[in-house]
Formats: structure tokens, C-alpha cells, sequence
């Protein structure tokens, strides 16, 4: 049995997946099984996948007859892994030589179930440069009831720890390592590590990063589906200022009828009568 089982999601990637693949067969601990799930693709991703997987007895792949979406691909990836640990890694990245073996060494010294890394991102025109994820360990829960964290890519996770809060949810558009990581950090604590294991490659046109509308769509999402516990353990000052957030969103993708909600959703939950009056002649003028 492998140690490690690392569940990549593929749709039109015939490019980008074999950079992602030669990146996780370079790593400095080489105990690990890679799910290719291809969701759907029309494009020569599944004969890529294939031929990688003749290569390395390693790399196996699982189809999807139709396009399901990426939470449906890792949830078929996360049935079908035999490892003792959890990756879910996305095909337009690579992963640095020794990104398997920090985590894990974190994760067994310490006798945490999650860990987590910073990581190099990667803009159209721009240098790498570190993407600067929030260096959360131990009890993160109420920190990530309050604001987004760790990334997919970024997390390892005890497959103990992942089948005690069930599959990952597939409703859930954006956002879908924070609704998983609140879920987890319910129950457990986390590791970090600082140097970066991977490379988030923001240059693809398609990418999620890119989907103002779907971004904010998912944050509203988890809000919405966590709002009980930020409204116990944060109280309706953090409520609101999720809809000031979500309303920032919604502005930004120029869908401003759902931004103009978010906004007095933001308000009823903490209400301010400066901000309301203020909203009330923006609305008159």
C-alpha cells in the first residue's frame, strides 16, 4: 500500500498534466500513488494520462463519462486511494521536489492530522514570487470560520481525518479547500509549513482565480452553510463583515443587483447608521 495518495483533477489539461505529474514522480520521497480523474475532457487529456500511467505502474487514471466538476472528480479520486495520507493536487500546478516529505515529516512529528504550506505563485507578466499563505497551526478553527486559508494543493490529510467529515461537498462552486479545511479544523489540528512545496500557476485563462461571479457565488455559499458557527463563536460583527466581503465580490464581477444584497445583508447583521445613510443617498442618486 502506498503511503500517500495524491488525487489530481483533470479537465482539458493535456498540457499542463504532465508538468503536474513529472513534478510529483521527482520528489524526494517516492512512496505515493497518483489518481488522475479525468472529468469529462474533449481535448487529448485522457491519452496523456494514459500513456503516463504506462510509463509509472504509479499514475492510474479514472474517467468520468460526463463533465461533473472538480469536487465530484476528487470525491471519485478520494474512493478509489489506497494511501494512508491524502493530496488533492490541481493539474495546472507542480509541486517542488521535497513537498511530499516536508509535510509529512510535520505531520508525524508533531502527531497532526493536517498540514498545510505556504507556496510560489505564479501571475501572467510577473515573477514567482511567495503567494504568502497564513501561517495557521494548531487549533485554527475559529480563524478559518473567519477568513480563507489553506489551500488544496498546499494540505496533506490523514485519511482517518477525511473520512470522519464524510466527501467533499460539490455544491460549493469556489472557495472549496476553506469549506473543507473548517470542516476539518473542527476536529483537528493543523501543521504548517513555511517553505513553499508547490507552485500555484495563476496564468491559465481558465482557471478558477480568474471567475469573479463563481468566487463570489462560493464564498457566499460557505457563509452561508457555516453561519451558525461564525455567528456563536464570532458573533454578527464577523457575519457582516462576510457580506461586506462577499458584496466586494459580487461589485467586482459587476453583478451589482446581488452586490446591493450583500450589502444590507451586510448592514442588518451590524448595523451602522453613518454606512446607512450613505447607502440610502447612493441608492436615491
Amino acid at each position: 500500500m502506498p503511503l500517500v495518495s495524491i488525487i489530481i483533477p483533470a479537465y482539458n489539461r493535456q498540457h499542463s498534466l504532465p508538468r503536474a505529474i513529472e513534478s510529483i514522480l521527482n520528489q524526494t520521497l517516492q512512496d505515493f500513488e497518483i489518481i488522475v480523474v479525468d472529468d469529462g475532457s474533449m481535448d487529448n487529456t485522457v491519452a496523456v494520462a494514459e500513456q503516463l500511467a504506462v510509463r509509472d505502474f504509479r499514475v492510474r487514471l479514472i474517467r468520468h463519462k460526463k463533465n461533473q466538476g472538480a469536487q465530484a472528480a476528487r470525491n471519485t479520486g478520494a474512493r478509489a486511494a489506497i494511501g494512508q495520507w491524502l493530496s488533492f493536487f490541481d493539474s495546472d500546478d507542480w509541486m517542488l521536489p521535497t513537498g511530499i516529505e516536508a509535510r509529512l515529516s510535520v505531520a508525524l512529528n508533531r502527531n497532526v492530522k493536517i498540514v498545510h504550506s505556504d507556496a510560489f505563485v505564479l501571475r501572467q507578466n510577473e515573477d514567482r514570487a511567495l503567494f504568502e499563505v497564513p501561517p495557521l497551526s494548531g487549533s485554527i478553527y475559529e480563524a478559518l470560520l473567519r477568513a480563507p486559508g489553506p489551500m488544496f494543493p498546499a494540505m496533506i490529510i490523514s485519511v482517518d481525518a477525511f473520512r470522519e467529515i464524510g466527501e467533499l461537498d460539490e455544491d460549493v462552486v469556489a472557495y472549496q479547500e476553506w469549506d473543507t479545511a473548517i470542516r476539518l479544523a473542527k476536529r483537528h489540528a493543523f501543521g504548517f509549513v513555511p517553505e513553499p512545496t508547490f507552485v500555484y500557476d495563476c496564468t491559465g485563462k481558465d482557471t478558477i482565480s480568474t471567475n469573479s461571479l463563481k468566487g463570489a457565488m462560493g464564498y457566499e455559499y460557505i457563509v452561508n452553510k457555516h453561519l451558525a458557527e461564525v455567528l456563536l463563536r464570532l458573533g454578527p460583527k464577523a457575519v457582516s463583515q462576510h457580506y461586506e466581503t462577499v458584496a466586494s465580490h459580487y461589485a467586482q464581477a459587476g453583478a451589482s443587483r446581488l452586490a446591493t444584497k450583500a450589502k444590507w445583508k451586510s448592514f442588518l447583521w451590524w448595523p451602522q447608521p453613518n454606512r446607512a445613510i450613505r447607502k440610502l443617498k447612493r441608492a436615491l442618486a
